[in-house]
């Protein structure tokens, strides 16, 4: 990743946004429709310089939750999270539980 040069599956994608609370519900559903496998959403959480954007990215990531339940996708391979920018080993960890969330069966 960048210049800290760490490891990661070539198949994850990072997108990297001014405040995820700015994609709607059906930005994550179509994305799995398209074929993504997992979507982790990492937040500065209460550190977000955006006055309740983490409150309404919460409450915007429960909804989602309801509508995957309706969908019949895991609610596994979603998860929200706070991050800072600069938690390396963190940032990894979470990577490497989503792919054992998508690994592991389901049902």
């Amino acid at each position: 990743m960048g210049q800290a040069r760490l490891q990661y599956a070539p198949d994850t994608y990072i997108f990297r946004v001014p405040d995820p609370v700015m994609f709607p519900e059906t930005f994550y559903l179509r994305r799995f429709e398209r074929g993504f496998a997992g979507i982790i959403v990492m937040s500065s959480g209460s550190d977000c310089p955006y006055e309740g954007a983490y409150a309404r990215l919460s409450q915007r990531i429960a909804r989602v939750y309801d509508l995957m339940k309706e969908r019949g996708i895991p609610s596994s391979r979603l998860k929200l999270t706070t991050i800072c920018t600069v938690c390396r080993a963190a940032f990894l960890k979470e990577i490497a539980s989503m792919r054992e969330a998508i690994a592991a069966p389901t049902g």
